[in-house]
Protein backbone atom coordinates (compact mmCIF):
# COMPACT_ATOMS: atom_id res chain seq x y z
CA UNK A 1 0.00 0.00 0.00
CA UNK A 2 1.27 3.22 -1.03
CA UNK A 3 1.82 6.12 1.62
CA UNK A 4 -1.64 7.98 1.07
CA UNK A 5 -3.23 5.27 0.97
CA UNK A 6 -2.08 4.34 4.53
CA UNK A 7 -2.68 7.77 5.67
CA UNK A 8 -6.10 7.83 4.57
CA UNK A 9 -7.17 4.63 6.06
CA UNK A 10 -5.67 5.57 9.45
CA UNK A 11 -7.71 8.83 9.21
CA UNK A 12 -10.66 6.80 8.60
CA UNK A 13 -9.89 4.85 11.87
CA UNK A 14 -9.97 7.94 13.75
CA UNK A 15 -13.19 9.32 12.77
CA UNK A 16 -14.64 6.16 13.78
CA UNK A 17 -12.95 5.75 16.84
CA UNK A 18 -14.36 9.47 17.54
CA UNK A 19 -17.84 8.84 16.20
CA UNK A 20 -17.85 5.53 18.38
CA UNK A 21 -16.65 7.20 21.73
CA UNK A 22 -19.03 10.19 21.16
CA UNK A 23 -21.60 7.21 20.23
CA UNK A 24 -21.14 5.85 24.28
CA UNK A 25 -21.20 8.82 25.48
CA UNK A 26 -24.27 9.57 24.33
CA UNK A 27 -26.03 6.15 25.75
CA UNK A 28 -24.55 6.38 28.55
CA UNK A 29 -25.79 9.84 29.35
CA UNK A 30 -29.10 8.66 27.83
CA UNK A 31 -29.55 5.62 29.87
CA UNK A 32 -28.09 7.75 33.31
CA UNK A 33 -31.52 10.23 32.39
CA UNK A 34 -33.96 7.53 32.04
CA UNK A 35 -33.09 6.07 35.25
CA UNK A 36 -33.06 9.53 37.21
CA UNK A 37 -36.69 10.24 35.28
CA UNK A 38 -37.58 6.17 36.51
CA UNK A 39 -36.56 6.97 39.73
CA UNK A 40 -38.26 10.43 40.11
CA UNK A 41 -41.35 8.69 38.37
CA UNK A 42 -41.15 5.98 40.94
CA UNK A 43 -41.48 8.38 44.16
CA UNK A 44 -43.64 10.55 42.70
CA UNK A 45 -46.22 7.38 42.18
CA UNK A 46 -48.33 6.62 45.46
CA UNK A 47 -48.08 2.83 46.38
CA UNK A 48 -51.56 2.51 45.86
CA UNK A 49 -51.70 2.92 41.79
CA UNK A 50 -49.38 -0.32 41.44
CA UNK A 51 -52.73 -2.21 42.61
CA UNK A 52 -55.91 -2.33 40.53
CA UNK A 53 -56.60 -0.80 36.80
CA UNK A 54 -53.59 1.64 37.51
CA UNK A 55 -53.40 5.07 35.64
CA UNK A 56 -53.84 6.12 32.32
CA UNK A 57 -50.44 6.19 30.37
CA UNK A 58 -49.70 7.82 26.91
CA UNK A 59 -48.46 4.18 25.66
CA UNK A 60 -46.94 5.12 21.59
CA UNK A 61 -45.24 2.60 19.27
CA UNK A 62 -41.75 4.08 18.19
CA UNK A 63 -43.17 5.03 14.42
CA UNK A 64 -46.31 6.63 16.13
CA UNK A 65 -44.27 8.70 18.59
CA UNK A 66 -42.19 9.89 15.89
CA UNK A 67 -45.28 10.95 14.08
CA UNK A 68 -47.10 12.65 16.84
CA UNK A 69 -44.05 14.19 18.63
CA UNK A 70 -43.93 16.37 14.69
CA UNK A 71 -47.70 16.56 14.34
CA UNK A 72 -47.87 14.39 11.28
CA UNK A 73 -51.23 13.16 10.82
CA UNK A 74 -50.57 10.92 7.54
CA UNK A 75 -52.45 7.46 6.98
CA UNK A 76 -50.47 4.33 6.82
CA UNK A 77 -51.36 4.28 3.14
CA UNK A 78 -49.43 7.33 2.89
CA UNK A 79 -47.00 6.75 4.45
CA UNK A 80 -46.54 3.34 2.76
CA UNK A 81 -46.66 5.31 -0.47
CA UNK A 82 -44.02 7.99 0.20
CA UNK A 83 -41.82 5.58 1.52
CA UNK A 84 -41.89 3.47 -1.48
CA UNK A 85 -41.73 6.53 -4.06
CA UNK A 86 -38.54 7.29 -1.92
CA UNK A 87 -36.90 4.01 -2.20
CA UNK A 88 -37.82 3.33 -5.72
CA UNK A 89 -36.20 7.25 -6.47
CA UNK A 90 -33.27 5.81 -4.58
CA UNK A 91 -33.02 2.64 -6.38
CA UNK A 92 -33.22 4.34 -10.11
CA UNK A 93 -30.11 6.45 -8.76
CA UNK A 94 -28.12 3.60 -7.59
CA UNK A 95 -28.80 1.44 -11.00
CA UNK A 96 -28.50 4.46 -13.03
CA UNK A 97 -25.57 6.52 -11.01
CA UNK A 98 -23.44 4.14 -9.04
CA UNK A 99 -23.35 3.37 -5.38
CA UNK A 100 -21.59 6.67 -4.64
CA UNK A 101 -23.82 8.84 -5.44
CA UNK A 102 -26.19 7.06 -4.09
CA UNK A 103 -24.43 7.35 -0.72
CA UNK A 104 -24.26 10.89 -1.05
CA UNK A 105 -28.15 11.82 -2.11
CA UNK A 106 -28.98 9.02 0.65
CA UNK A 107 -26.81 11.44 3.05
CA UNK A 108 -28.59 14.92 1.79
CA UNK A 109 -32.35 12.73 2.21
CA UNK A 110 -31.87 11.29 5.36
CA UNK A 111 -30.25 15.12 6.73
CA UNK A 112 -33.47 16.98 5.01
CA UNK A 113 -35.06 14.57 6.48
CA UNK A 114 -33.68 15.05 9.88
CA UNK A 115 -33.54 18.77 10.11
CA UNK A 116 -37.95 18.92 8.39
CA UNK A 117 -38.87 16.43 11.77
CA UNK A 118 -36.55 19.10 14.18
CA UNK A 119 -38.43 22.00 12.96
CA UNK A 120 -41.54 20.68 13.45
CA UNK A 121 -41.12 19.07 16.28
CA UNK A 122 -39.58 22.45 17.72
CA UNK A 123 -42.78 24.53 16.30
CA UNK A 124 -45.34 21.84 18.42
CA UNK A 125 -43.24 22.69 21.45
CA UNK A 126 -43.08 26.17 21.06
CA UNK A 127 -47.06 25.83 20.55
CA UNK A 128 -46.93 23.90 24.33
CA UNK A 129 -45.07 26.55 25.79
CA UNK A 130 -47.19 29.17 24.69
CA UNK A 131 -50.75 28.01 25.11
CA UNK A 132 -50.09 26.21 28.72
CA UNK A 133 -50.58 29.34 30.91
CA UNK A 134 -53.55 29.92 29.27
CA UNK A 135 -54.96 26.59 29.40
CA UNK A 136 -54.03 26.51 33.34
CA UNK A 137 -56.59 29.92 33.38
CA UNK A 138 -58.87 28.06 31.49
CA UNK A 139 -58.92 25.09 34.27
CA UNK A 140 -59.31 27.85 36.77
CA UNK A 141 -62.36 29.48 34.51
CA UNK A 142 -64.15 26.50 34.38
CA UNK A 143 -64.05 25.56 37.95
CA UNK A 144 -65.32 29.21 39.03
CA UNK A 145 -68.03 28.53 36.82
CA UNK A 146 -69.27 25.41 38.94
CA UNK A 147 -67.63 22.37 37.18
CA UNK A 148 -65.12 19.82 38.99
CA UNK A 149 -61.78 19.61 38.53
CA UNK A 150 -61.37 16.88 35.77
CA UNK A 151 -64.38 18.42 33.78
CA UNK A 152 -62.87 21.33 33.72
CA UNK A 153 -59.26 19.89 32.78
CA UNK A 154 -60.94 18.13 29.93
CA UNK A 155 -62.75 21.47 28.67
CA UNK A 156 -59.36 23.38 29.13
CA UNK A 157 -57.20 21.20 26.80
CA UNK A 158 -60.47 20.42 24.21
CA UNK A 159 -60.62 23.80 23.48
CA UNK A 160 -56.70 24.13 23.05
CA UNK A 161 -54.95 23.46 19.57
CA UNK A 162 -54.43 20.19 18.38
CA UNK A 163 -51.02 19.44 19.40
CA UNK A 164 -53.10 18.42 22.43
CA UNK A 165 -55.14 15.93 21.37
CA UNK A 166 -53.46 12.73 21.89
CA UNK A 167 -53.24 14.10 25.64
CA UNK A 168 -57.16 14.85 25.85
CA UNK A 169 -58.21 11.69 24.00
CA UNK A 170 -56.85 9.97 26.77
CA UNK A 171 -57.64 12.25 29.12
CA UNK A 172 -61.15 12.43 28.78
CA UNK A 173 -61.37 8.01 28.88
CA UNK A 174 -59.25 8.35 32.52
CA UNK A 175 -62.19 10.72 33.72
CA UNK A 176 -64.69 9.01 31.99
CA UNK A 177 -63.72 5.32 33.23
CA UNK A 178 -62.63 6.70 37.19
CA UNK A 179 -59.00 6.38 36.25
CA UNK A 180 -56.16 8.01 38.26
CA UNK A 181 -55.11 10.38 35.24
CA UNK A 182 -52.16 12.61 36.36
CA UNK A 183 -49.47 10.49 34.97
CA UNK A 184 -50.68 11.12 31.06
CA UNK A 185 -49.24 15.29 31.80
CA UNK A 186 -45.80 13.30 32.89
CA UNK A 187 -45.66 11.38 29.89
CA UNK A 188 -46.89 14.10 27.62
CA UNK A 189 -44.09 16.03 29.06
CA UNK A 190 -41.57 13.61 28.26
CA UNK A 191 -43.16 13.05 24.49
CA UNK A 192 -42.66 16.93 23.77
CA UNK A 193 -39.70 17.58 25.95
CA UNK A 194 -41.79 20.35 28.15
CA UNK A 195 -40.83 20.23 31.84
CA UNK A 196 -43.98 22.10 32.31
CA UNK A 197 -46.30 19.75 32.37
CA UNK A 198 -44.72 18.32 35.14
CA UNK A 199 -45.92 21.15 37.56
CA UNK A 200 -49.52 20.84 36.56
CA UNK A 201 -49.40 17.00 37.25
CA UNK A 202 -47.29 17.46 40.43
CA UNK A 203 -50.17 20.09 41.53
CA UNK A 204 -52.94 18.04 40.62
CA UNK A 205 -51.22 14.65 42.48
CA UNK A 206 -50.54 16.79 45.17
CA UNK A 207 -53.99 17.49 45.22
CA UNK A 208 -55.82 14.69 45.49
CA UNK A 209 -53.14 12.69 47.96
CA UNK A 210 -53.38 15.25 50.42
CA UNK A 211 -56.66 16.52 49.90
CA UNK A 212 -55.36 20.38 49.50
CA UNK A 213 -57.13 23.24 47.57
CA UNK A 214 -56.33 23.09 43.77
CA UNK A 215 -56.64 26.45 43.02
CA UNK A 216 -53.57 28.19 44.90
CA UNK A 217 -51.47 25.36 43.00
CA UNK A 218 -52.79 26.24 39.80
CA UNK A 219 -52.52 29.88 40.08
CA UNK A 220 -48.91 29.53 41.40
CA UNK A 221 -48.74 27.13 38.49
CA UNK A 222 -49.67 29.82 36.41
CA UNK A 223 -47.66 32.21 37.09
CA UNK A 224 -44.42 30.50 37.25
CA UNK A 225 -45.16 29.42 33.78
CA UNK A 226 -46.02 32.77 32.64
CA UNK A 227 -42.46 33.93 34.11
CA UNK A 228 -40.83 31.01 32.31
CA UNK A 229 -42.65 32.32 28.86
CA UNK A 230 -41.02 35.32 29.45
CA UNK A 231 -37.34 34.31 30.17
CA UNK A 232 -37.63 32.21 27.70
CA UNK A 233 -38.05 34.92 24.98
CA UNK A 234 -35.70 37.02 26.48
CA UNK A 235 -33.24 33.85 25.79
CA UNK A 236 -34.36 33.43 22.38
CA UNK A 237 -33.87 36.96 21.59
CA UNK A 238 -30.33 36.74 23.28
CA UNK A 239 -29.45 33.50 21.85
CA UNK A 240 -30.60 34.51 18.10
CA UNK A 241 -27.22 35.68 16.61
CA UNK A 242 -25.54 32.60 17.84
CA UNK A 243 -28.19 30.46 17.01
CA UNK A 244 -28.27 31.76 13.20
CA UNK A 245 -24.39 31.08 13.08
CA UNK A 246 -24.29 27.91 13.91
CA UNK A 247 -27.07 27.16 11.45
CA UNK A 248 -25.09 28.96 9.10
CA UNK A 249 -21.97 26.77 9.61
CA UNK A 250 -24.10 23.72 9.55
CA UNK A 251 -25.33 24.19 6.31
CA UNK A 252 -22.77 25.91 4.50
CA UNK A 253 -20.58 23.10 3.97
CA UNK A 254 -22.78 20.63 2.39
CA UNK A 255 -24.14 23.28 0.14
CA UNK A 256 -20.75 24.46 -1.36
CA UNK A 257 -20.56 20.63 -1.98
CA UNK A 258 -22.78 20.27 -4.03
CA UNK A 259 -22.78 23.53 -6.10
CA UNK A 260 -18.97 22.54 -6.76
CA UNK A 261 -19.85 18.92 -7.89
CA UNK A 262 -22.92 20.92 -9.94
CA UNK A 263 -20.76 23.22 -11.27
CA UNK A 264 -17.74 21.46 -11.73
CA UNK A 265 -17.57 18.33 -13.79
CA UNK A 266 -13.95 17.20 -13.84
CA UNK A 267 -14.12 17.50 -10.24
CA UNK A 268 -17.19 15.37 -9.77
CA UNK A 269 -16.17 12.58 -11.84
CA UNK A 270 -12.92 12.44 -9.31
CA UNK A 271 -14.84 12.71 -6.50
CA UNK A 272 -17.84 9.73 -7.65
CA UNK A 273 -15.62 7.24 -9.99
CA UNK A 274 -12.69 6.88 -8.17
CA UNK A 275 -11.23 5.42 -4.66
CA UNK A 276 -9.47 8.23 -3.07
CA UNK A 277 -12.53 10.56 -4.23
CA UNK A 278 -14.82 7.67 -2.18
CA UNK A 279 -12.91 8.29 0.78
CA UNK A 280 -13.11 11.72 0.57
CA UNK A 281 -16.99 11.80 0.74
CA UNK A 282 -16.87 9.39 3.72
CA UNK A 283 -14.35 11.30 5.47
CA UNK A 284 -16.56 14.64 4.70
CA UNK A 285 -19.81 12.64 5.85
CA UNK A 286 -18.52 12.06 8.96
CA UNK A 287 -16.57 14.82 9.87
CA UNK A 288 -19.85 17.06 8.70
CA UNK A 289 -22.06 14.60 11.16
CA UNK A 290 -19.62 15.29 14.01
CA UNK A 291 -19.51 19.18 13.25
CA UNK A 292 -23.18 19.26 12.86
CA UNK A 293 -23.32 17.07 16.11
CA UNK A 294 -20.63 19.57 18.21
CA UNK A 295 -22.38 22.74 17.07
CA UNK A 296 -26.30 21.31 18.24
CA UNK A 297 -24.86 20.79 21.55
CA UNK A 298 -23.02 24.45 21.47
CA UNK A 299 -26.94 25.76 21.10
CA UNK A 300 -28.08 23.93 23.79
CA UNK A 301 -25.32 24.97 26.04
CA UNK A 302 -25.49 28.54 25.07
CA UNK A 303 -26.46 30.46 28.98
CA UNK A 304 -25.61 27.37 30.97
CA UNK A 305 -21.97 28.59 31.72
Amino acid sequence: MSGQAWLTSALLLGVLATLLVIIQWAWVRLRRNRQIQQAIRTRLTPATEGSGLGGARVDLGPLEKLMVRAGIDWSRRRLVMISSTLLLALFAIAVSRGTAVLMVVLFFVVIAIGVWWRVRFQKQRQIIHEELPGVVDGVLRNMDAGRSLEHSLVVSFDESSPVFSPLVFRLRNAVESGREYTRLFEDFSELYKVPSLVLVAIALRTTSRFGSSVRPVLEQVSASLRLQQAIRREFLAASAETRFTALTFAILPPALATFMVLVNEEYSNVLLNTSTGHSLLLTAGLLQLIGMFVIWRMIQGVGRG
